[in-house]
């Protein structure tokens, strides 16, 4: 094919189909159990780690857990959202943030989970920042496990989404 404008346009619509049936094979995963373990959950996010890691080539990730998850289960609407937010934070590191260094960190404590993704990217004014539908698919994950969500960005320093639920 000679025509770049319709190479670009035949990529993009690769990658939308690509990450279309990735998003479908993972609601259809979290659905088809009524309840998810940690470790469960664990792997997955872990995977989905190793896979930006070979898109982003260069940028840095660490992912850790803190706390005590051997009998940890969740709902399929837990594990989903939890997953979805990990998911829409990292993406947005890189595609908006240009971050070289993302860290994940699941927190336990007593029946209090906390899930905090920093980036070093270039952050953005939290006041003037025009809601993305990301920013908005965050709250309303938070909102679907009864949690909260903040966002704390700061200009040529980086993002830290916090996700609190018990």
């Amino acid at each position: 094919i000679q025509d770049n404008k319709l190479i670009d346009k035949l990529s993009s619509i690769s990658v939308f189909a690509r990450e279309t049936i990735n998003e479908l094979r993972d609601t259809i995963w979290a659905m088809n159990k009524d309840e998810i373990t940690f470790e469960d959950l664990n792997v997955r996010i872990n995977n989905f780690i190793e896979n930006a890691k070979i898109a982003s080539n260069g940028v840095e990730y660490s992912f850790a857990t803190h706390g005590d998850f051997k009998d940890v289960s969740l709902t399929s609407v837990e594990g989903i959202n939890i997953y979805r937010v990990i998911q829409e934070a990292i993406n947005n590191a890189l595609k908006h943030a240009n971050a070289s260094k993302i860290l994940v960190n699941v927190y336990k404590n007593e029946a209090e989970y906390r899930i905090e993704i920093q980036d070093n990217g270039k952050g953005f004014d939290e006041a003037t920042a025009v809601l993305s539908n990301g920013l908005n698919n965050l709250r309303k994950r938070a909102k679907e496990i009864n949690g909260t969500i903040q966002i704390n960005s700061l200009i040529n320093i980086g993002t830290t989404v916090k996700l609190q639920f018990n």
